[in-house]
């Protein structure tokens, strides 16, 4: 079913909440810490919260849209995340702040979770993958503007706006919903066939080498993101100016290989692309653990390795999804959560891991990052030898 262009806005902007509520008030961090009589990392935790809410969210969310339908679980979500938003800007306290938080988290997570799900209601095969594709180039623009519009927010209005103003922007968002949006009935809700919870989702085995994909995938992105400020900062020592302009070549080459991959869907199938993407993933990776061991003083050198490993993102994460969420016609928005809580859980462990590990050295960052890669190919390698032709 061919989707309307006011109908796929209504879904990007669905999908840009998220991004907008971790990024958009990181430079306010420590004035929030200075107004709320606490330490800055107290309240950089809640970046972590958020992002533990968010998964939450969407394994509640997945199986209710399988069951309510999408529109009103959406807008319950939407609105959760409002009221939580507007809640904040009126905090007086740190532990409000972590409360509300993670309430904000959960709504956002719920009302995410949806979108996969619908996508996959209403597309099928390449079509599918070109709008997952759409969605993550737009994930991937969202969190590069949202620090300069919290920034602006903040100059203007103090922190506290830059929460109301989320708040606005998902009430606004769920009146959308409700105008544009098609009171939809699931495949779930019209047939009620048996099975439809997570543990049906893990019994369809074909499709669990694409979720170790997804996550060791993404894991890769958020070990660079996790110690990118470790690698750049303390170990070359570049300045803060710098340090953003290295970052926008990043978004660049995600942007970049992201528009490649869905030119590409034209002409073959997502799962033969993702093992594609991850191929050269691993060889750039490769190039990056070589730099690491042989030219551990040449910032050029590591950039280059670390855009073009970070890069092949934008091929894997598209093509992973689809291929997943085609196995799940009758349940998709538990597949949806699975693939979604999945993929943060996956990697938030290992971006720990590297994290814990790369204390002194960039090696074992690269190493846990070409390791990531090898095992996503891995399971897209094994999916793919009983795969149902997309």
């Amino acid at each position: 079913m061919k989707l309307t262009k006011s109908f796929i806005a209504l879904l990007v902007a669905i999908s840009a909440i998220s991004p907008f509520a971790t990024d958009s008030y990181l430079s306010a961090i420590p004035i929030i810490a200075n107004d709320l009589g606490a330490q800055t990392s107290h309240v950089a935790i809640t970046v972590s919260l958020y992002i533990l809410g968010l998964s939450i969210g969407q394994l509640f969310g997945g199986p209710l849209s399988d069951r309510l339908g999408r529109k009103p679980v959406i807008v319950v979500g939407l609105l959760m995340f409002a009221i939580a938003s507007i809640a904040i800007g009126f905090i007086d306290s740190l532990h409000q702040m972590w409360c509300f938080r993670v309430i904000q988290a959960i709504g956002g997570g719920v009302a995410v979770v949806g979108v996969p799900a619908i996508i996959r209601d209403r597309t099928t095969g390449k079509e599918t993958a070109r709008l997952f594709s759409l969605l993550m180039f737009i994930g991937m623009i969202a969190p590069s503007i949202a620090p300069s519009v919290g920034t602006l927010v903040l100059k203007l209005l103090g922190w506290h706006w830059i929460f109301i103003m989320m708040g606005i922007f998902a009430v606004v968002i769920s009146a959308s919903v409700l105008l544009i949006m098609p009171k939809q009935v699931t495949a779930v809700s019209a047939h009620k066939p048996k099975g439809l919870g997570y543990a049906a989702v893990f019994r369809e085995r074909k499709a669990l080498g694409y979720l170790a994909s997804q996550g060791f995938g993404f894991a890769v992105l958020m070990c660079f993101l996790t110690n990118v400020a470790f690698a750049y900062i303390e170990h070359f020592g570049v300045s803060e100016e710098l340090f953003s302009a290295l970052l926008v070549l990043n978004v660049l080459g995600v942007g970049v290989v992201n528009r490649i991959n869905s030119f590409l869907l034209h002409r073959y199938e997502p799962s033969l692309l993702l093992q594609g993407f991850l191929k050269m993933q691993i060889v750039a990776a490769a190039f990056l653990v070589f730099v690491t061991l042989c030219f551990p003083d040449s910032l050029v050198l590591t950039v280059i390795g670390f855009v073009l490993t970070t890069a092949m993102i934008g091929g894997v994460m598209p093509n992973s999804a689809a291929s997943f969420m085609h196995y799940f016609p009758n349940n998709a928005g538990t597949a949806s959560a699975t693939l979604g809580a999945s993929q943060y859980m996956i990697a938030a462990m290992v971006s720990a891991i590297a994290a814990l590990l790369s204390v002194n050295s960039l090696v074992p960052l690269v190493l846990v990052m070409i390791t990531s890669s090898v095992i996503a190919l891995l399971g897209a390698i094994k999916a793919s030898r009983s795969i149902r032709k997309l």
